[in-house]
C-alpha cells in the first residue's frame, strides 16, 4: 500500500504533462491511420484476371510466335500478369510514382494518345484532298532520275596528280571511237558501284554527296564529263541517261498524301485539345505567370 501512494503522485504528474497530452494524441492519429490505410487496401487488393484478359495474352503470345501458347505458358503469363499487377499496386501504394520523370513521361504520351483516339479524323474526300496536294505539290515532286557511270580518283593516294590524270583519262574517253561508257579498270578502287542505272538525283547525293548530285545534274547525257568533286575525291562522269524531275499524278501517291493530310490534321486537333485542357491551369516560371500562345 505505501508502495502505490509512493508511486501514484509520479503516475498523477505524468499524466499532467503536455509532453505525454501530445505525445498519446500522436500514438492515436498513427493507429487510425494504419486503420484507414489497411481499410483502403483491403478494399483494392482484389487482382481478378478475366477470361478476357487471357484471351488478350494468348492473342498477344500468337502473334510474338506464330502458334498459341501451350497450358504451361498460358500459366506463366497469367502468372507474369499478376505478379506485374501485384508490383504495380505496391508502387502506387508507396508513392513511386511521384517525381518520376519516365513515369511523368509516359503517363504523359498516353494522354496524347487519347487525344488522338478522341480527335475522330476520318479520311478526306476527294476535294479536300484534291485542294491539299496542290497546296503541297512540292513536296511530291520527285527529283531526277540519272543512270551513269563513273571513275574515281584519289586525292589522298594522287595529290594534285589526281585532277592531271583525271583529265588525260577524260580526253582519250571523248576520243574513242566507238564510243565508251564505262571504264570500271581506270581509275583508283572505291567502295562504290562504277554504274547507276535509274537512280534519284537524291540517292546519288546519299553516296557521293549534294554539290556532287547537284553538278551533274544538268550535264548533258551520252557524254563523259569532269572532274567532278566529291567527298573522295574527283570522278569522271558518264551521264547514260535522265529523266527530269516530276510531279506525279495525284493518284500514284495518293496513300502518301492521304498520310500526311491525316498526321496534320491529327496535329492540328491534338493542340487544340492541349489548349483547352491547358486553359485550366496557372503557369508561372520562375515566379512569373505564363500566358496562353
Amino acid at each position: 500500500m505505501t508502495h502505490l501512494t509512493k508511486v501514484s503522485p509520479i503516475i498523477y504528474r505524468l499524466l499532467r504533462e503536455p509532453l505525454v497530452h501530445f505525445l498519446a494524441i500522436g500514438v492515436l492519429l498513427f493507429v487510425l491511420f494504419a486503420l484507414v490505410n489497411d481499410d483502403r487496401r483491403a478494399a483494392g487488393n482484389r487482382i481478378e484476371i478475366t477470361a478476357a484478359d487471357v484471351e488478350q495474352l494468348a492473342l498477344m503470345f500468337r502473334k510474338q510466335w506464330q502458334r498459341p501458347p501451350d497450358q504451361q505458358e498460358l500459366q506463366g503469363l497469367v502468372d507474369a500478369r499478376v505478379r506485374e499487377e501485384v508490383l504495380y499496386r505496391e508502387a502506387l501504394a508507396m508513392g513511386l510514382d511521384e517525381d518520376d520523370t519516365i513515369v511523368r513521361r509516359r503517363l504523359a504520351q498516353k494522354v496524347e494518345f487519347l487525344m488522338g483516339d478522341v480527335s475522330g479524323i476520318t479520311e478526306p474526300e476527294d476535294e479536300t484532298l484534291q485542294i491539299y496536294y496542290q497546296e503541297h505539290a512540292e513536296r511530291y515532286r520527285e527529283p531526277p532520275r540519272l543512270g551513269l557511270s563513273q571513275v574515281y580518283f584519289s586525292t589522298d593516294r594522287r595529290g594534285e596528280q589526281a585532277a592531271i590524270d583525271a583529265e588525260a583519262l577524260l580526253s582519250r574517253l571523248r576520243a574513242a571511237n566507238p564510243p565508251i561508257t564505262q571504264a570500271p579498270d581506270e581509275g583508283d578502287p572505291l567502295m562504290l558501284p562504277h554504274i547507276y542505272v535509274d537512280k534519284s538525283t537524291d540517292d546519288i547525293a546519299r553516296d557521293f554527296g549534294a554539290a556532287f548530285a547537284e553538278r551533274i545534274g544538268g550535264l548533258d547525257t551520252k557524254l563523259w564529263h569532269g572532274p567532278v568533286a566529291s567527298a573522295y575525291g574527283l570522278h569522271l562522269v558518264y551521264i547514260a541517261s535522265r529523266d527530269e524531275a516530276r510531279l506525279p499524278p495525284l493518284e500514284e501517291v495518293r496513300s502518301q498524301v492521304v498520310n500526311d493530310w491525316l498526321v496534320e490534321q491529327r496535329r492540328t486537333a491534338d493542340e487544340r485539345i492541349y489548349r483547352r485542357l491547358r486553359s485550366r491551369y496557372e503557369i508561372s516560371v520562375l515566379g512569373e505567370p505564363v500566358a496562353a500562345h
